[in-house]
This record gives C-alpha cells, sequence and structure tokens, in this order.
C-alpha cells in the first residue's frame, strides 16, 4: 500500500486559556502537598528519584519527582527538565512540567497527575488479566493523540526536540484515555534502549527525528497488537500474520491500514519513513474522514 504524504495541514488545538509556564514551588509547599512525602503518597520510582502523589493548595493533582541525590548528574537532569519545559509551548497531547523547587539538599519536579497509568500498564500490566482491554476506538485515538503531540515535539519553531525513547511506558492516558506524551526531558544523553532505537544508531551513534518516527512505529505494532514489541516485531519483520492479543472489538480493514503504517515508521532506511507531521496527515485522512461520528472524540 502506498500512503499518499501530503503537505501538513491541520492545526493545533490548544486551549483558549493555556496553564501558566513552570513556576517555582517552596520546599514547604511541596512537604504539605504529599504530607511530607509520606509512603502512603508514594507512586513510583525511576533513575531520577522518587515520585509521590500530591495536592496543590489550589485543589489540583500532581505528581512530584524528588531527586534521589542532589549531585551533578541530578543537576543536570532538573536543569535539562526544567530549561525544555519552559520551552516547549502547551499542546493537549504533551504532559507539561508544573513546576519546579530546587534547595541545596532538594531538587524537585512537579507535573499533573496523569490518572489514568501509562499505555504499557493499560496494556500488558493490568492487575486482572480479564479486565475489559482498550476498546479499537480508543486505540485508534491513543496512536493520533501520540503521533500530534510527537509532530508537536518536532516542530518548536528553531528548536527541534527529539524525545529519544518513544514506547508504550512514555505515553501517558489522561482521564478521557486520550494519549499525552511524558519523560520528554529526560532522555538527553542517549537514544532509547538498544534493541528498540533505530537501527542507524547502533553504527552512527546519533540520534535524529526519525530515531522518534521509528519508535512510534514500533509502539504502535505494541498498541495494535497488545503484545510485548520484542514478540511483535521480528514477526512481522518476517511476513507473518500478526496476532491480536486483546479480544477488543477491532476493525480488520482499519487494524491492516495501521499494520502498515506502523511499517512505514519503523521502516530500516531513515529516509523513507514519514516526518511525524505525514504520519498526523495519514491518521487524521485514513479515520477522521471515513468516520464522522468519531470526529468529535478524536479532536484533541
Amino acid at each position: 500500500m502506498v500512503f499518499n504524504l501530503r503537505s501538513f495541514s491541520f492545526t493545533d488545538s490548544i486551549e483558549d486559556d493555556p496553564p501558566p509556564p513552570p513556576r517555582g514551588f517552596s520546599l514547604k509547599e511541596l512537604r504539605v502537598a504529599t504530607h511530607n512525602f509520606s509512603g502512603e503518597n508514594f507512586l513510583a520510582e525511576g533513575g531520577f528519584g522518587k515520585v509521590y502523589r500530591g495536592r496543590l493548595a489550589d485543589g489540583s493533582l500532581v505528581a512530584v519527582k524528588r531527586a534521589r541525590t542532589v549531585d551533578q548528574c541530578s543537576k543536570e537532569q532538573f536543569e535539562t527538565e526544567v530549561q525544555v519545559g519552559r520551552s516547549v509551548s502547551t499542546h493537549p497531547n504533551v504532559l507539561r512540567l508544573r513546576g519546579f523547587c530546587r534547595t541545596t539538599k532538594e531538587l524537585l519536579l512537579v507535573y499533573p497527575l496523569i490518572t489514568n497509568n501509562s499505555l504499557s500498564y493499560n496494556l500488558t500490566e493490568r492487575p486482572d488479566r480479564f479486565a475489559q482491554p482498550l476498546n479499537w476506538t480508543t486505540r485508534k485515538r491513543i496512536a493520533l493523540g501520540a503521533a500530534r503531540g510527537l509532530a508537536h515535539l518536532h516542530d518548536q519553531g528553531n528548536i527541534k526536540i527529539m524525545h529519544r525513547n518513544i514506547c508504550v511506558a512514555s505515553i501517558l492516558l489522561n482521564v478521557q484515555f486520550e494519549a499525552m506524551i511524558g519523560n520528554v526531558y529526560v532522555n538527553t544523553l542517549t537514544c532509547g534502549i538498544i534493541g528498540f532505537t533505530a537501527p542507524e544508531y547502533s553504527y552512527t551513534g546519533k540520534c535524529t527525528l526519525k530515531n522518534d518516527v521509528f519508535t512510534y512505529g514500533k509502539m504502535l505494532l505494541e498498541l495494535i497488537s497488545g503484545q510485548p514489541i520484542f514478540y511483535v516485531f521480528p514477526e512481522v519483520h518476517n511476513g507473518e500474520a500478526l496476532w491480536l492479543e486483546d479480544w477488543g472489538n477491532y476493525v480488520e480493514e482499519e487494524a491492516e491500514r495501521l499494520v502498515r503504517l506502523a511499517l512505514l515508521c519503523a521502516h530500516k532506511d531513515p529516509s523513507v519513513r514519514p516526518e511525524m507531521s505525514e504520519v498526523v496527515e495519514i491518521l487524521e485522512s485514513q479515520f477522521l474522514q471515513r468516520d464522522s461520528s468519531t470526529r468529535s472524540s478524536w479532536s484533541p
């Protein structure tokens, strides 16, 4: 199948009153918000440190990342997240930085709390194995939302922001199960996980926007199939049928088109891969124009 990669022609839908830029919080504010970083508010732990649930004075729920140690590495990551968080314009499919706090002994980053966890959680990490999987309409909406968010990062005027590690774990789902790209600001030194990143990175050592397109394609295969990518990718590249693990309400013709798009994005030759703006246009033209009943729910 040949996709018509026409010029990029859609307008991002930004809120009428966009949220304010990241602001400085006092340590006292964040201690109160998290009940002094109590165990009952602990959410997760990552490379930077622990993450805590918090409620700010205005009632909004946040996730507070607390650096494990205040060393040179954590300082560099903190400064990068704040700098990029200030640079990226608001978009409904990109997780924004709410604020930060820096003292001699603490480094803290504040993000909105995402209620429905990550795409990875919803696909393969659900506690109840027999829980209803994401339905097909939701999966299409996630595919488009993630593409829109990534295209937005790639087109920040003079700044081209590479995510470097697009995967099901970095796609977060809000209360409406709309996709939000997270972990935008932390992958500045490496380019994803070897074996999951684009093949050219292994011999050039250079990360480009086309690497993000490649990993988006892999993420898309995992979203469609409900299977971990290390099972799915070898199968489809060897010409085998793609097994749909989840029993969601698939539309076979649409699933086939999405698989073809995913393989185009994950092509071994970076020159063949489309730009993310073109991926957005393909998704909009293939689905939004075909089903007017989903047009309003797909629009950000």
